[in-house]
């Protein structure tokens, strides 16, 4: 079965979304059934061993996404799922991390409050033959090649890029011409750095465009909302808002309405359940999707495979994933597609030990280029790819064309 809806794709140039049925090897799935999970081999059967999610905090939809996905995925692998969050601060998470190790966990896979903890972490990981995956934060211009083969993957999206197509839509909204305003997140994260630079770089696009505000908004509506009421009192027209991620945007549309102020179009970037629902309700404008669920359960699977046995190409390391830009024509098909009740997703068909011949990640993946990732940031004195990456960059072409042959279950062309 197969159903087409408009959508935008990070990176690709086409507007539809093509959503497949049925994978190979026997899973199926259908918008809003479930897929169902292709049989567990005995090599990558967890028998209840304990794996531990690392991550902000529950009080946040997307995290609340991630968690669903992270536990569904090591349930699936009939694991015994521990998840806690530290609240944005780095120390807590990397003590919790310790702690864990001690407790004889070996698989962890996090995201972190900003890029600090992250090197501490990956040397507990090599210095404990902890398999480690890690998500969205690193500091610039470092790799997991740096700390040993523990630190099995960094994985973000193409922050830079799905800010510069989500920023051009909500210009060609207002036409082109009026005043924007920009609540970012949290200064010195790694994406709230990159999706600044793909916003600047559209703004660069567009010279009737006038930036008439930028403040942070700590990726939390509240810290959003009082930034975006201050910049109502001072500022006498408003005609649109780029929030840096979904509870950004939602607090910058919480401070207009308090204000009286309705119409104006707000966009985020996480592709919340609860954010696409105030799109379908008019109140929100689009939001690029980072499919928070398949995040935390991939990150999952290519620590666990790495923990079983699995050898990971050196470009395998870092990698970078495709996202949806999701806006009122596609809106309902998205919730009831990647954030229903139902699991879409069939984790153990994502298992390249579990599946050796059709893996499928069931979203877009590819390597993740450093020059590229890292270009908004100088490159340290004597700074030196690492010789691993640098002797497999030959094979960035290939390596990207096996990601793409493998996906199969809810393919989008």
């Amino acid at each position: 079965m197969k159903r087409t809806f408009k959508v935008g794709i990070v990176g690709a140039a086409a507007l539809s979304l093509v959503l497949t049925g049925c994978s190979a090897g026997g899973a199926s799935s259908t918008s809003g059934a479930g897929a169902t999970q292709s049989a567990l081999p005995e090599s990558v059967d967890l028998k209840g061993e304990t794996v531990v999610s690392l991550f902000t905090s529950l009080n946040n939809d997307y995290y609340s996404g991630w968690d669903q996905g992270a536990r569904r995925a090591v349930e699936a692998f009939n694991g015994k799922y521990v998840a806690l969050t530290n609240e944005g601060d780095p120390a807590t998470e990397l003590a919790q991390f310790q702690q864990q190790i001690d407790a004889g966990a070996k698989i962890i896979f996090v995201t972190a409050p900003d890029p600090a903890n992250v090197p501490a972490m990956a040397k507990l990981a090599q210095d404990n033959d902890v398999c480690f995956a890690n998500t969205w934060e690193q500091p610039n211009w470092t790799s997991p090649f740096d700390t040993g083969d523990q630190y099995v993957l960094y994985q973000t999206p193409q922050s830079t890029q799905a800010a510069y197509e989500l920023a051009k839509k909500l210009f060609d909204k207002i036409g082109g011409k009026g005043n924007v305003v920009h609540i970012t997140g949290h200064p010195g994260a790694t994406p709230d750095t990159q999706r600044t630079e793909g916003f600047n770089k559209a703004l660069a696009e567009y010279p009737d465009i006038k930036l008439v505000a930028e403040e942070p908004g700590e990726w939390n509506r509240d810290d959003a909302r009082t930034a975006m009421a201050g910049i109502i009192s001072r500022v006498d027209k408003i005609d649109a808002v780029f929030g840096q991620n979904d509870d950004v945007g939602v607090g910058a549309l919480n401070a207009l309405t308090e204000a009286g102020i309705t119409g104006v179009p707000i966009t985020g970037m996480d592709g919340n359940a609860s954010t696409v629902e105030l799109i379908q309700n008019g109140q929100m404008y689009a939001v690029y999707s980072s499919l928070p669920q398949w995040t935390a359960g991939f990150s999952f699977v290519q620590a666990l495979d790495y923990c079983k046995g699995a050898k990971v190409d050196p470009l395998n390391r870092q990698l970078w994933w495709d996202g949806i830009i999701v806006d009122a024509d596609n809106a309902a098909d998205y919730l009831s597609t990647y954030a229903g009740e139902s699991d879409p997703y069939d984790w153990v068909k994502m298992s390249k030990v579990a599946y050796p011949d059709d893996w499928d990640p069931q979203n877009g993946v590819r390597p993740l280029n450093m020059e590229e990732m890292w270009s908004f940031a100088d490159q340290p004195a004597g700074f030196s790819y690492p010789p691993e990456y640098e002797a497999a960059l030959p094979n960035m072409d290939a390596v990207t064309q096996e990601w793409d042959d493998h996906w199969k279950l809810l393919r989008r062309d």
